[in-house]
């Protein structure tokens, strides 16, 4: 890899409330940052150690135009839509849901279990995140689905150096013993790489990007460097790189880091936004908001698969 990519922004993320009252820090969102970070529109971290700050969840709400990938970090996740498709998303895991035409679904987080003194308990720390991608327009109105991804088969790779890289979607070329891996997402309308990253201190990581891709990393825990440790990065922002260069270089200090890093290709294509529906122009959202009064917003039942193999 030769020429790593600048940075052209840190972004702090924002306390906000979501759902029917669920504390989360909003790291991007809305109209202007979608097309700053297209084709990503928002991205939601959400979890707190005190149920009653996440149990009152995501109710029943739609979405058109979009996909949707919550990755649960732990807990878990319990969903439905008006169709009659539910399931639990748990910790480790992941859905990448594709809205396509529309659903109309609930999303509701509750505590996951854990072991002490060999009993099973109840865990009240919650964690996750929810990334909205933007479909291109002639993808809007395909037909819905949802891939659910265990996460015991989503690769995890211990770089030389003690770095941690959770692949899920994406390649890694040239790992000591092992070769190249690549995530088990690749069927996707817009080419989307995605990695779970823990880093030691004092060690570097870098990731090569096909040059046209919009990238950018969400710092969780630790602090991270870049551009030969000039520009820094604490928890809870959001760094956007520029578009020229051919990799992501990542270098930690006195201490560790963990982040995400993401990356897709660019849709450049108009944005007209409503809630939870995203289409191309002004017409296409009065349509679906006098789709969702007139009770024919569902058009299609969502197909589920329950996992990858890669």
């Amino acid at each position: 890899m030769g020429n790593s990519r600048g940075v052209v922004r840190i972004f702090e993320g924002r306390p906000t409330l979501e759902g029917a009252g669920v504390r989360l820090r909003r790291a991007f969102g809305g109209p202007e940052m979608g097309r700053l970070f297209d084709p990503f529109l928002l991205l939601d971290d959400f979890g707190s150690r005190f149920p009653h700050e996440y149990l009152a969840g995501f109710p029943w709400h739609p979405h058109r135009g979009i996909e949707t990938v919550t990755y649960l970090i732990k807990g878990e996740v319990h969903h439905e839509d008006s169709t009659g498709t539910k399931g639990i998303i748990r910790g480790g895991e992941v859905q990448w849901m594709t809205a396509g035409s529309g659903v109309f679904h609930a999303e509701m987080p509750k505590p996951g279990r854990k072991v002490v003194d060999g009993q099973e308990v109840e865990d009240p720390e919650m964690k996750g995140l929810q990334l909205w991608i933007n479909l291109p327009s002639g993808n809007k109105m395909s037909d819905p689905k949802y891939r659910n991804l265990l996460s015991s088969e989503t690769p995890v790779l211990r770089l030389d150096d003690g770095t941690e890289v959770k692949l899920i979607a994406g390649e890694i070329k040239k790992v000591p013993g092992t070769g190249n891996v690549k995530g088990p997402v690749s069927d996707l309308s817009v080419p989307v790489h995605y990695l779970d990253i823990v880093m030691q201190d004092s060690s570097s990581f870098e990731y090569a990007l096909p040059e046209s891709f919009n990238s950018f990393i969400y710092l969780m825990n630790g602090e991270v460097f870049f551009d030969d440790s000039k520009v820094q990065a604490k928890p809870g922002s959001v760094v956007l790189f520029d578009r020229e260069g051919d990799s992501i270089k990542v270098t930690t200090r006195d201490v560790g880091a963990h982040f995400l890093l993401i990356a897709g290709r660019p849709l450049n294509q108009p944005i007209a936004w409503y809630g939870p529906i995203v289409m191309n122009t002004q017409e296409e959202l009065q349509v679906a908001m006098q789709e969702l009064r007139n009770g024919n917003f569902i058009k299609k039942k969502a197909t589920s698969y329950d996992y990858f193999r890669y």
